[in-house]
């Protein structure tokens, strides 16, 4: 079934929706035909089943049933990527994998990257992780927060148990069910001690082990990524 993305909140049933000229395009190069079946999503756990049809250039979806999902247990990683190519490649992934939040922050070694993130990288990265949820079908967008400083990373984002990735860590705990998990994933090189200084002194993180190799931060966050699903199974 071909999918389409729609505003957040925008699933009624009932009611016909206007499809945007990016989603109409899509359907163009698919050579969709009036009448056909799609499912609509809107990033914020709406799921919806409808009808195509066309009033000359413009694609409209009549809305024939909505079903709204449970937000999922909250999987949230906080990434020291420096480069952005390669984070923009993480946040299609983790979208894929049902994380919920991505925090790209900024750390010592992260900030001297000359092929930083920046605020239109973010908004790329917005862009990226609801196309994802269509390729995917996942009800679910993971939010992308703007550029964080690893200092108050926690007030920003209370209530979690944070897990530090780390190579000499002890494996993940298991049975966490539905507990909100927080990640700490390093640039390359790793946290410098001042870093982990803010990280000790503000988040007391468990040091988690995803393997004995050094990881590029993208590996490492979708191994954590998938490490806490798994957890939260057993």
């Amino acid at each position: 079934m071909i999918r389409l993305l729609v505003p957040a909140g925008a699933l009624v049933q009932g009611e016909t929706l206007r499809v945007d000229d990016d989603e109409a395009h899509h359907l163009e190069v698919r050579r969709v035909v009036e009448g056909s079946e799609v499912e609509a999503l809107d990033g914020t756990g709406g799921r919806a089943v409808g009808v195509l049809h066309r009033d000359g250039k413009r694609w409209h979806v009549r809305v024939d049933s909505v079903t709204h999902e449970a937000h999922p247990a909250e999987t949230l990683l906080a990434v020291g990527g420096g480069d952005k190519d390669r984070f923009l490649w993480l946040v299609e992934k983790a979208a894929e994998l049902g994380v919920t939040t991505l925090v790209p922050i900024e750390t010592t070694r992260s900030r001297h990257v000359e092929n930083r993130l920046r605020q239109g990288t973010i908004e790329k990265a917005r862009r990226r992780a609801r196309e994802a949820c269509k390729q995917s079908g996942n009800a679910w967008a993971p939010r992308i927060a703007d550029v964080t400083p690893l200092e108050g990373l926690g007030l920003r984002h209370p209530n979690l148990a944070w897990w530090l990735a780390d190579a000499a860590g002890a494996p993940a705990p298991t049975g966490i069910g539905a507990t909100a998990i927080g990640w700490l994933i390093g640039p390359e090189g790793g946290f410098v001690a001042d870093d982990l200084t803010i990280v000790e002194r503000e988040l007391a993180p468990v040091r988690v082990t995803l393997g004995v190799h050094v990881l590029r931060f993208e590996t490492a966050a979708i191994a954590a990524a998938v490490l806490t699903a798994d957890r939260r199974r057993a």
